[in-house]
């Protein structure tokens, strides 16, 4: 708290102080009558709060307390719930214990809100009545007072604390204000029904699901800001939070620090025990970085080895302390990789950077962390250094260790002078041969399309038996209340008018269900075929359909309803009399029955024009809604008993709160599809961008595979036939699509190392010595040294290195046996030697297919690995 400003602090003590207050006097009026009510939504309330849904930023939540709070205010009065909102947070603060000043805050902004509500409600209602048109106006201005206080009160802290005034903070924005505002509108229709029938609230709440789900839907524009292997954020986000928080820092003359790092020689962590064991240490590092940083810093991985670190309100020398912190523990930490059996160990160079003028711009901040990061590597590596403009020409003060950093090399092996076999490096000549194996390309057949006289007859039938069953059930003479009908028309036409579209799925969800079940079995057949008119009258003005959708749309609605009413005069219940479990259970089946009919139509109806199948169809685009049904079913049954019961205003009652819920959901949903289509669109220029890329690369690969080959005339076309025996073998073992494409990229560049290779040992014609095999040999090395210089095929290194490594251990460059070779390198080695033993020589003809089978059979377990001879066995 000693961080705050000294009106920020009086302003805490302040309003801590009228809350006690307040508090206290009405704790003094308390009865017992309703404390086990009291406890129980206390306790609610307490699970709200500890579960809470992430926000649109990393440090934003919600929660559904405040539904809670709101039922307890109008259940109970304000003396209760402020018994409930004390307990609920200090629950909250136990379990995560939040600094005292932040929690006490919380808990008296609550209770001065409430209390104000409070006098508002009872000034515009005296007497406390809810049922009544005065009643629900009241609560809902009582509700609104309760969000704008509230806010009120958050906002005046932030721009105490922070700076940022109502603008800045967007304490006031549509969104949030509306957000909490439904939530406590909800609270105020459980508390509604509750006192016609309290079993009947978790029907009530149950659209509580559907804004959690939505709320949960992580930001696609966070995702975006998120580094997909080390999970913190990337270079973009930490540009933009850096860019906010200088532009703070300027204009409140505040500190700020920035931490650039760097993991040291992570390209030999790689080598030695391969890149998944690099990725492993690159993500126990950012777990380290994320656990020390405070929770209003901002980690990031600017690319490869190098993070980033955000400290407001930070000197450097305070940033300094941090980091060596964070550098210590690194180093000392051992990271478990399955590549080797011992933990390894890894450090990390740090350099920082703080503002230092007005004038300073981001760029060059980051600029003077890089440059005392790189100072810190010359200095020998795992140190902290820190920039200082003391001359401002690079000098830098030490503040890391003198010693030497921890260095990791890769292990030393000495191999043992070996014959040179007859395969790929005997190779003195080559001439083009035939494949071995076949290779066969399949295509699917197209998708018929129907015809457009098919829809028309489909849609036809459908309304031909809709009327039919409408027919038989309609009574002659049907005693309709109109001003209900009237009113569940205009709720159907509204939910349906105001339906999403979910752009996830490519279509649209309305919670119109609900509303038109509860007519069906409010009003009987005529109440469903107006029903049905109103839902596809709505769809039809909504997305300016064709007339024969309007049709359609009416005809399926209308057969659902009849299908529904149909079950119900069979089984003979009356659902506006019969007990509530039964009442609960047909309203299930009904919407069952609903959900089944109309989405088996449409997607017979989506069938006729694209050929789609059905069962296809419907398991892609409408499978998922069968709980969502479910959720409808409940509500039509509340629906019904809150008309039954309370008449127009019981529905009324039902239903707000749902379509307050919707508008919150569309906000979300509009939002994150402009957030989709940004996304789409930057996909589409990465997509060119990375077939560009892919291009060019692969016809670097294949002209360096020329190259290759060019060094010895005899072998031209070597490494393309390696690289489709080699690919095959693959695909018969399973290996996944990303192994494969490397193997494919290992085959083309495997001889690279014999770029370093002298012509006169290369192309020598007779037996080489001893010293010329040793050089020979070092081909594996050299091609792994030349691929370091390319980051984008560092991946390819393991198997160019490993690729003349032996089953039985006595290859080379390493010695390595069996399993210990990458699978990669052993399909390689398999396929070079294939390729080496089907071409012709100067000293002997190429062998026979028969010939080279033998062979492999003869080394299977010592030179080769059994399982790749099957496979090369199976795929000839």
């Amino acid at each position: 708290m000693k961080d705050l400003s000294l009106n920020a602090r009086i302003y805490i003590y302040a309003s801590i102080l009228v809350a006690i207050i307040l508090f206290s006097w009405n704790m003094a009026n308390i009865g017992v009558e309703n404390l086990w009510e009291t406890l129980l939504l206390a306790a609610i309330a307490s699970l709200a709060l500890i579960i809470k849904v992430e926000g649109t930023t990393n440090r934003s939540h919600y929660n559904f307390s405040f539904l809670i709070y709101s039922a307890a205010f109008f259940l109970l009065g304000t003396s209760e719930a402020m018994l409930v909102i004390l307990i609920s947070n200090l629950v909250e603060w136990a379990w995560h214990k939040y600094p005292w000043y932040i929690q006490s805050f919380n808990i008296g902004c609550y209770i001065i809100t409430i209390q104000v509500t409070g006098l508002a409600f009872t000034w515009a209602n005296p007497a406390g009545i809810l049922f009544s048109w005065l009643g629900v106006i009241t609560m809902l201005m009582s509700m609104a007072v309760y969000t704008l206080v509230n806010h009120l009160m958050v906002g005046i802290i932030v721009w105490l604390a922070r700076g940022e005034n109502f603008k800045q903070s967007g304490i006031f924005d549509f969104l949030p204000i509306m957000i909490d505002f439904t939530v406590l509108s909800m609270g105020a229709g459980v508390a509604l029904i509750w006192t016609l029938n309290p079993i009947a609230v978790i029907f009530v709440i149950i659209p509580l699901y559907l804004l959690y789900s939505t709320l949960r839907v992580p930001s696609l524009e966070r995702q975006t800001e998120i580094d997909p292997k080390t999970n913190i954020f990337n270079h973009r986000y930490f540009e933009k939070a850096l860019e906010e928080e200088l532009s703070r820092a300027h204009r409140f003359d505040r500190p700020l620090a920035i931490v650039m790092a760097d993991l040291d020689l992570l390209r030999n962590i790689n080598n030695t025990y391969g890149h998944l064991a690099g990725d492993e240490v690159l993500i126990g590092v950012a777990n380290i970085l994320k656990d020390n940083a405070r929770e209003y810093d901002v980690v990031a991985r600017f690319g490869g080895e190098e993070f980033a670190m955000l400290l407001p309100e930070t000197t450097a020398e305070e940033a300094f302390e941090i980091v060596e912190q964070i550098r210590l523990e690194i180093e000392q930490a051992e990271f478990q990789v399955p590549t080797s059996i011992s933990p390894i160990k890894a450090t990390m160079s740090f350099g920082i950077a703080s503002r230092e003028s007005d004038s300073q711009s981001s760029k060059e901040i980051l600029h003077n962390a890089d440059a005392a990061v790189y100072h810190s590597k010359l200095r020998g590596r795992n140190r902290t250094y820190v920039f200082s403009d003391q001359i401002y020409q690079g000098l830098f003060k030490p503040f890391g260790p003198q010693d030497t950093g921890v260095n990791i090399t890769p292990e030393t092996i000495d191999s043992g002078i070996q014959e040179l076999p007859e395969q790929a490096d005997a190779q003195v000549d080559h001439k083009p041969i035939k494949p071995l194996v076949n290779q066969q390309n399949q295509t699917s057949p197209p998708v018929p399309v129907q015809s457009t006289r098919l829809i028309y007859m489909f849609i036809l039938l459908v309304t031909l038996v809709s009327g039919g069953l409408l027919l038989l059930q309609i009574s002659p003479v049907e005693n309709v209340p109109l001003s209900g009908l009237l009113l569940f028309i205009a709720i159907v036409f509204l939910a349906e008018w105001f339906s999403l579209d979910i752009y996830v799925r490519n279509t649209s969800v309305s919670v119109s269900a609900a509303p038109m079940l509860a007519g069906f079995i409010l009003f009987g057949p005529a109440g469903a075929v107006l029903l049905s008119l109103s839902f596809a009258l709505a769809a039809y003005f909504k997305h300016n359909s064709m007339p024969s959708r309007l049709v359609f749309n009416f005809s399926n609605q209308l057969l659902a309803g009849m299908l529904c009413l149909g079950f119900l005069s069979l089984t003979g219940i009356n659902l506006t009399i019969d007990n509530h479990v039964i009442q609960l259970i047909m309203g299930l089946f009904m919407s069952m029955i609903l959900y089944l009919s109309t989405t088996a139509l449409i997607s017979v109806a989506i069938f006729l024009s694209t050929g789609l199948p059905v069962k296809r169809t419907w398991r892609d685009q409408f499978s998922w809604l069968a709980p969502y049904y479910i959720v409808m079913g409940m509500i039509a049954y509340a629906l019904v008993f809150g008309y039954t019961d309370a008449g127009l205003v019981g529905a009324m009652v039902v239903s707000f709160p749902l379509f307050l819920l919707r508008w919150s959901q569309k906000q979300y949903i509009d939002r994150t599809r402009a957030i989709v289509n940004e996304l789409k669109e930057k996909n589409v220029i990465l997509e060119r961008s990375s077939t560009e890329i892919s291009t060019l690369n692969e016809g670097l690969l294949k002209t360096l595979a020329e190259v290759v080959d060019l060094r010895d005339p005899f072998v031209l076309g070597h490494s393309q036939q390696v690289t489709s025996y080699a690919v095959l073998m693959a695909k018969n073992l399973g290996l996944n699509g990303d192994q494969v494409e490397l193997i494919r990229k290992a085959g083309l560049l495997h001889d690279i190392g014999k770029l370093g290779i002298p012509e006169r040992i290369l192309l020598k014609p007779t037996k080489l010595t001893a010293e010329e095999y040793n050089i020979v040999k070092e081909h594996v090395v050299l091609g792994a040294e030349i691929l370091q210089a390319s980051q984008s095929l560092h991946n390819l290194i393991p198997i160019i290195r490993h690729h003349h490594e032996r089953y039985d251990g006595e290859g080379y460059p390493d010695g390595l046996t069996g399993t210990e070779i990458p699978i990669e390198a052993r399909i390689v080695a398999v396929a070079d030697a294939v390729e080496a033993m089907a071409s012709d020589r100067p000293y002997r003809r190429a062998m026979g297919l028969d010939q080279i089978l033998m062979e492999l059979n003869n080394n299977a377990g010592t030179q080769f690995d059994p399982q790749v001879v099957r496979a090369f066995k199976q795929i000839t």
